[in-house]
């Protein structure tokens, strides 16, 4: 390792595996903060999970030792080590600190700055359940893919969603049938995953690719299940999506009133989802981008926690998208955190003119 003192910086993306395109940079959703710093893979290895950075000793000849508020611990070779913002890791006489860094990209269509955050849930962590959420935070794509509950290898199918949806990234503009290519290979992602017994598996997906619709920056909003993307400007919050639940037809039929909605004991049952076996159309789309734009995606999870008014209070008071993905989500686990939690905060800093 060169340089004595250097940073981490840990890109959003959870649930994927690297694009295939030549030159990301999502090795070990890790970046480099400063180009100065390498590490040896031989001396130490590092990656992210549900818990943030980890590193791990490959039985180095000196050993790493990890310092946290002032008290130093060596690293046991072999075994991951989680190592949060603020901290220290030592490999010899070298020192590298982790720090948090702001996920902001300027692209071909604006400048935007992102943060994301997910959990299993109190419930499903006290039970040793796997988060089945997953998500991509790759510009110019912000989505959040859960896995349906109950069903075989729901966390499975979330993350196939993802790694279909993967070429994307990178990519500007992102066109209608582009779009419509990842969805069928989602779903033939889906049908391939096996199971012994039990339903299929099968995932929501909702979010926004960052694009340009006739040279004109602009969201594109695909949306198929119960996870929701919403949108804060100066003028309101709300929700972009229609959630496809026998609620949400209840609801629109004037069967039951939108307050009963929450309460109502088919709440958890889709109408529409990515299934292997079934093709259910996703609603797409297209808004024009605003400056101070603050885009929010998430899973059910979340919005069963936290009313509308809640959620809207909490991001129109933290400035920070990270802070606000991550407030939003320790709010629901306060309020039970019966379900995984993931939200994505997105906002647009700026907006390129497209002669630029």
């Amino acid at each position: 390792m060169t340089g004595q003192r250097s940073a981490f910086g840990v890109r959003a993306c959870s649930g994927a595996t690297r694009p295939p395109a030549t030159g990301d940079r999502f090795e070990h959703l890790i970046t480099l903060a400063e180009d100065t710093l390498s590490v040896s893979r031989t001396h130490l290895e590092f990656g992210t999970g549900e818990s943030g950075l980890w590193i791990r000793d490959r039985s180095s000849t000196n050993g790493s030792v990890i310092e946290m508020n002032g008290h130093r611990a060596a690293v046991p070779p072999g075994l991951r080590v989680p190592a949060p913002a603020g901290s220290t890791i030592h490999i010899g006489a070298h020192h590298v600190t982790v720090r948090s860094i702001p996920a902001c990209e300027l692209m071909n269509v604006a400048a935007i700055e992102w943060g994301a955050a997910s959990h299993a849930g109190a419930v499903h962590e006290h039970r040793h359940e796997r988060n089945q959420d997953a998500y991509c935070a790759g510009p110019p794509v912000f989505v959040v893919a859960d896995g349906m509950g109950g069903h075989c290898a729901g966390d499975v199918a979330s993350r196939e969603v993802i790694k279909a949806l993967l070429p994307l990234v990178g990519r500007v503009p992102v066109t209608g049938a582009m779009l419509t290519a990842c969805l069928t290979d989602a779903r033939a992602r889906i049908a391939r995953i096996a199971v012994e017994s039990g339903r299929p598996p099968g995932s929501t997906l909702s979010g926004v690719i960052a694009t340009r619709v006739g040279g004109v920056p602009s969201w594109v909003v695909v949306n198929i299940g119960d996870s929701r993307t919403y949108r804060l400007d100066s003028d309101a919050f709300r929700q972009l999506t229609i959630d496809h639940t026998v609620v949400q037809e209840l609801i629109d039929a004037g069967a039951i009133a939108p307050s009963a909605g929450a309460s109502y004991p088919a709440r958890n049952l889709l109408t529409r989802a990515l299934l292997g076996a079934t093709e259910h159309p996703a609603d797409v789309s297209e808004l024009a981008m605003r400056v101070g734009d603050r885009i929010l995606v998430c899973s059910d999870g979340l919005t069963r926690e936290l009313d509308d008014g809640r959620i809207a209070d909490v991001l129109r008071t933290t400035p920070d998208p990270h802070v606000a993905a991550q407030s939003l989500i320790r709010a629901a686990i306060g309020g039970g955190g019966h379900d995984d939690l993931t939200a994505l905060v997105v906002d647009v800093l700026s907006i390129r003119d497209h002669r630029s």
